[in-house]
């Protein structure tokens, strides 16, 4: 999973100190596994996890909240967890993975996006728009910029270094509230991949049942939806469970020291059937069946930078094409792993591992729930769920004002396909 650490935006003077500190950071390769899979990581104001798929050992993996996936036959069993079934979801979707008319002449427009963790499945559609040309087709210049565990997307973006950049919502909204001005301007991610799984012995079939149960959970950000599932069962998480703080791995949860543990789907769920189990042997709670979910990818930038007309119309393009990427990899799973894989600069990540992060990826994104207009739109209904998890939780101290998403520049985008 990509690792959260805490939510609180560091101060503004300070931000954009630790802004040039963190640009220069590289992140940390894995070293390769037999059975576990690296992990995304999330960093100060980041969300829940999204770890790579690469195998690694569990003692020096990095976590994802970035809550990140080849050929079926070589994969693990399919999932039974996702919030879509599979024959559902692409083929009955209209592909607009044909590249835009190129933009007006002259020089590119060069932008940045700041990336949760390295390349990986879970960014598969931004690295696919790339490769084909679709940001080409846009006349942008785009550079891709990996994350890393001391790379904060907030900050980067706070500090200019990058145009865009993708976090979970509950990270945007407590830096907003922090005084960092950004704005969402399109959700990508419309499920939650956030799950939490036991084995069938557990007789753990709902959050009812994790009453008296020691839990597992990504603490420092990554717990809200857990928390919500549990008081919304009328259990009190301090006296009625024992809540126990995950490591960015599943290794206690596989040997027998947790009742229940957190796992996304597109990751840790991966790591303990590539470690030679089966989905029939796990009971699943489902966040967003819950009701608890909490958005997750999602493309941010400056109000500033979008007080210029024609960073508007840049930010328009930009959608525009990352959107054709990720209609393209949920159209071409197969070659988007190629691309994924062409740009892992460690050279560890694993075709199938990855293939089966793609796979989950893109149920996060499709079908869309009929609340969206298209893909990048955000709900409202989900937006405020969000939101009052977190508020609730202590994520952000007060509603966010209506200035933290906006429809515009999915509007622009969408205008012209």
């Amino acid at each position: 999973m990509q690792r959260q650490k805490r939510f609180a935006a560091l101060p503004i003077v300070a931000l954009f100190a630790l802004v040039l500190a963190a640009c220069g950071q590289t992140p940390a390769t894995t070293s390769p596994a037999a059975t576990a899979v690296a992990g995304s990581t999330d960093t100060v104001a980041t969300m829940a996890p999204a770890m790579t798929m690469a195998a690694t050992d569990a003692a020096t993996m990095a976590p994802a909240m970035t809550m990140a996936a080849t050929d079926a036959a070589t994969m693990a069993p399919a999932m039974t967890i996702a919030a879509t079934d599979a024959a559902t979801m692409a083929p009955a979707m209209t592909s607009t993975t044909a590249a835009a008319a190129p933009a007006a002449g002259g020089p590119k427009d060069k932008v940045t996006l700041q990336l949760k963790w390295v390349a990986q499945g879970q960014f598969a559609g931004y690295y696919a728009a790339k490769e084909k040309g679709f940001y080409d087709a846009e006349n942008l210049d785009v550079t891709l910029r990996p994350g890393g565990p001391d790379i904060v997307p907030e900050q980067v973006v706070a500090g200019g270094q990058a145009q865009f950049g993708l976090d979970w919502l509950p990270s945007l909204l407590s830096n907003r509230e922090q005084g960092v001005p950004l704005v969402n301007i399109a959700q990508v991610f419309q499920r939650s991949g956030m799950r939490e799984i036991s084995f069938k012995d557990k007789n753990i079939n709902a959050p009812t049942d994790l009453k008296g149960k020691k839990v597992g959970v990504w603490v420092g950000g990554n717990e809200f939806e857990l928390y919500a599932a549990l008081a919304k069962n009328n259990i009190d998480k301090d006296k009625d469970v024992s809540i126990v703080s995950q490591k960015f791995d599943m290794n206690a949860f596989l040997g027998g020291e947790l009742d229940a543990a957190s796992a996304m789907t597109f990751n840790e769920y991966y790591q303990v059937l590539a470690a030679g189990h089966k989905p029939e042997e796990f009971n699943v709670i489902d966040f967003n069946k819950e009701g608890t979910a909490m958005l997750e990818d999602g493309i941010f930038t400056t109000e500033s930078f979008l007080q210029d007309a024609k960073n508007k119309d840049i930010a328009a393009r930009f959608l525009r094409a990352s959107f054709k990427g990720w209609d393209y990899c949920r159209d071409n799973a197969a070659d988007c792993v190629k691309i994924v894989l062409k740009n892992d600069a460690s050279g560890v990540m694993k075709a199938d591992a990855q293939r089966w992060q793609i796979d989950e990826i893109n149920k996060l994104i499709y079908p869309l729930p009929s609340c969206a207009k298209g893909i990048g739109y955000m709900c409202p209904d989900a937006f405020k769920q969000t939101a009052d998890i977190a508020q609730k939780f202590g994520v952000i101290k007060k509603a966010p004002d209506d200035k933290a998403y906006t429809q515009e520049i999915w509007q622009m985008a969408s205008a012209k396909q």
